[in-house]
């Protein structure tokens, strides 16, 4: 058996940070999309006839919102794991993926925000969860 070499290593690590680069993308895609969905779902037009939206995206908002927001908060712990321990140690990745995960759990958060932000102020006025008074913008 032959030791790896310098450039086996760096094709390696090479390789390690592109995978953690496009799985961030995907992470960073999904949280856009939970944004929407949230917004989506805190909407009240949205789930009456007058809104104008389709029933089938109704349906995908009510039935994929909470698997995909679990979904990408465990792909960003995993991922946030595999970039902080030495398996991302090329110093150039660890910037961009660091900078590409914060913005992500930022994502993540305001999605987070969105969703239950209505639901606190119905627990603050006393009125059921998941209410939306028709004279209020949220």
């Amino acid at each position: 058996m032959t030791q790896p070499t310098q450039s086996d290593e760096e094709t390696q690590q090479i390789l390690i940070g592109s995978v953690l680069i496009l799985v961030t993308l995907f992470i960073f895609v999904a949280d856009c999309l939970l944004i929407w969905f949230a917004t989506l779902r805190e909407n009240q037009a949205f789930w009456t006839y007058a809104g104008g939206y389709p029933i089938l995206l109704r349906d995908i908002v009510y039935i994929t919102f909470f698997p995909l927001l679990i979904g990408t908060t465990m792909s960003l712990l995993v991922v946030n794991m595999a970039c902080f321990s030495k398996i991302c140690a090329s110093f150039r990745f660890f910037i961009l993926e660091t900078f590409m995960l914060l913005l992500c759990w930022a994502l993540l958060f305001t999605a987070g925000g969105i969703a239950f932000k209505n639901n606190v102020q119905n627990i603050i006025n006393g009125t059921p969860l998941h209410h939306h008074d028709s004279s209020s913008p949220s």
